[in-house]
């Protein structure tokens, strides 16, 4: 977490300069199509409500340890006898395998000063049993932080992740976080510019349209 505010920087600039691009040459993209952003809600997955409800606990307790500002405390929600937990954070460039990496992570020798605040809050968390003692959640996080000189920056963040039933309670052996494509994140920020009352003069501008062109059609006539 501690690089993710540069990361939204640079992403967000290079984004842009290929969306622009991507316009003025006219080039055909996924987002011109569309159904990539059709809504179906989730299937209901059948599982044990007590299970649901624990593994759920702990996701959330994810969230309330990283806005305690003391991200160490997050290694306690994994689970010690998993020789190798993984982890993916979305502004690394490589899988973070082992201990080694996954404390240096969070728990590093020399905290970054830069990073003033971090909020974090879970939704949506689906829960599917795959074994007696494990089980995949998948989730979004709404993701904010503060660095020092800056303005608050804030992003949702799709993240999924394996846990192991210990004498502790469920705990993680894997967690990765999976960001939306750069196009798709720049489309978002465009529709959330969009003032409010859109809908109403949308209606109103279809049909002054239509009477624009049955005008025309009949000056040609």
């Amino acid at each position: 977490m501690n690089m993710k505010a540069f990361s939204r920087i640079h992403m967000v600039g290079f984004s842009l300069a290929g969306l622009l691009i991507t316009t003025l040459l006219g080039i055909s993209s996924p987002l011109q199509a569309g159904g990539h952003k059709v809504f179906i809600p989730p299937p209901q997955i059948d599982i044990d409500p007590l299970i649901e409800a624990e593994v759920q606990a702990v996701i959330h307790e994810t969230a309330n340890r990283w806005n305690s500002q003391d991200f160490s405390t997050l290694l306690e929600l994994w689970d010690p006898a998993e020789p190798f937990p993984t982890y993916l954070a979305e502004e690394q460039t490589q899988w973070f395998i082992g201990w080694e990496r996954l404390r240096s992570y969070l728990d590093p020798a020399q905290p970054n000063p830069a990073v003033e605040a971090i909020r974090e809050e879970m939704s949506n968390i689906q829960v599917k049993l795959i074994a007696p003692n494990l089980a995949i959640a998948v989730w979004e996080m709404h993701f904010e932080m503060k660095i020092i000189a800056s303005k608050p920056i804030g992003e949702n963040v799709r993240v999924s992740a394996v846990l192991r039933r210990t004498d502790a309670g469920w705990r993680y052996i894997h967690w990765a976080e999976s960001p939306k494509t750069a196009m798709v994140y720049i489309e978002d920020l465009f529709e959330r510019d969009v003032a409010p009352g859109w809908d109403e003069y949308f209606k109103g501008a279809q049909q002054r349209k239509k009477e624009v062109w049955r005008k025309k059609r009949a000056e040609k006539k």
